[in-house]
């Protein structure tokens, strides 16, 4: 299978598409809060930051996340980050950005897969025969999400749910916050059920039941149906989120690991808000690509293990 040719084919669709690529791989701002724009640089400097800032409060006195927001400190392509010699930098028609990993935790800063998942993800197995999820006009999943730009929180005033709205392919998700139950082990859902719950000033939200029909990146990093996925969102100043993912997967990985970038309050003049992505009208890739022998993703290299 040509991958020269998969690149073609992307062209293709981001020449056709809403240009929202930019919007994913935004220059980076010699500083963030206050804290250097490198991942886990970023990510100390805003776990020492989160002690001390004071963060607004709604009328009910919880930290108050509403707003609309843009990631920074990230890139779609890996979580393991880009280097300088990597070929896709250099392509000519898709060329990748360089960029450090996305990932603050284990010290080598790359996923720890357990020996047979390895060649799935990084840009493998996944990668080579498989349509990524995202192209399908599915959900990018959690925390893919948190990556893509702009979204919206919103929090009523009930507290009993937070409200994150995403741009992209208009998805949305409904955190519940009054300790209700998860459903059993045999509901699985693409962005998973999450519950949240307040730590001093941090949103977390734990998301279980996902089907594993995801991917983390364009990559094909992946987890499976068993991950779970620990949020924190945490202000650090007036207009920054301090974002930090933990994942879980015994299947999969041979320990957990963490990701982390920030949230940078959109501040547009006169107000912003989210559009609907109608990804799916009028789009002609999909069949374009599979034309070439790629196949549609359900977990299928990691389902039988």
């Amino acid at each position: 299978m040509s991958t020269r040719v998969t690149g073609l084919l992307i062209a293709l669709g981001v020449l056709l598409a809403p240009p929202i690529a930019a919007a994913q791989t935004p220059e980076r701002p010699p500083m963030i809060a206050g804290c250097l724009t490198e991942n886990l640089a970023f990510h100390n400097c805003a776990l020492q930051k989160a002690k001390t800032f004071n963060p607004p409060r709604t009328p009910t006195g919880r930290p108050n996340l509403q707003g609309y927001w843009r990631s920074r400190l990230t890139q779609a392509f890996s979580v393991e980050g880009v280097a300088e010699n990597h070929p896709y930098v250099k392509d000519p028609v898709t060329p990748w950005d360089v960029a450090p990993p996305e990932i603050v935790e284990p010290a080598d800063r790359r996923i720890p897969y357990q020996p047979w998942a390895a060649p799935i993800g990084r840009e493998g197995v996944n990668f080579r025969q498989y349509v990524d999820p995202r192209t399908t006009c599915s959900t990018a999943g959690v925390p893919r999400l948190a990556l893509q730009d702009p979204s919206q929180i919103l929090q009523p005033p009930t507290d009993d749910h937070v409200l994150w709205l995403h741009d992209d392919h208009h998805q949305f998700r409904v955190i519940a916050m009054d300790g209700r139950a998860r459903p059993g082990n045999d509901v699985k859902m693409w962005n998973g059920f999450s519950r949240g719950r307040w730590d001093g000033n941090t949103l977390v939200i734990e998301t279980t039941n996902l089907n594993g029909y995801t991917w983390i990146d364009d990559s094909g990093n992946f987890y499976t149906d068993n991950a779970r996925l620990t949020e924190r969102l945490t202000m650090i100043d007036p207009d920054t989120i301090h974002y930090e993912v933990t994942l879980e997967d015994p299947k999969a990985y041979t320990r957990p690991w963490k990701a982390a970038w920030a949230l940078v309050r959109d501040k547009t003049p006169g107000g912003y808000e989210l559009f609907e992505e109608s990804c799916r009208e009028g789009d002609r890739d999909l069949r374009l690509i599979r034309e070439q022998g790629f196949k549609l993703y359900f977990g299928a290299p990691w389902r039988l293990r």
